[in-house]
This record gives C-alpha cells, structure tokens and sequence, in this order.
C-alpha cells in the first residue's frame, strides 16, 4: 500500500496527492481494460475512442512527471 501511496504522492514533504498522476493512472487502467475486451472479442472499441483515452493518460502523466523539472529557478535560492 505504500508503493501505491508513492506513486499517488505529489510532493513527499506537503504530504499532497496528485490529481493529474491519479487521472492519468486511472485512464491508463481503463485504456488497458479496453484493449482486453477488444483483443478478446467481447466488444469491438472504436480506435478513435482508445486514441484518445491513451493520449489523455499519457498526458495527465507527463504533465505530472513535466513539473519536476523545476526549469530556471530553485526552490533554496528563493530562501
């Protein structure tokens, strides 16, 4: 369980979960529970619909991962 909470952890210090890695998670799940059905012919996905579904996790993740690169400033210089 504390893998899980890990992962969902937005900064280790503040204690805060991430909405955007939480979403992202959540439609990864779903675009793989889609690409089962699919692969085993209980329902035919529209491609269009799992594109999408891929692009929006993959998304919400990198914009989470994106904002650790703390580009031109430093949190110690501020102090």
């Amino acid at each position: 369980m504390k893998f899980l909470k890990d992962i969902l952890t937005e900064d280790i210090a503040d204690a805060k979960y991430s909405s955007k890695k939480t979403v992202g998670i959540i439609g990864s799940f779903i675009s793989f529970l889609l690409v089962l059905v699919d692969g085993f012919h209980f329902y035919t996905i529209n491609e269009k619909m799992f594109d999408s579904l891929l692009l929006f996790s993959a998304s919400m993740l990198g914009i989470s991962i994106f904002r650790k690169f703390n580009f031109g400033s430093n949190k110690n210089e501020k102090q």
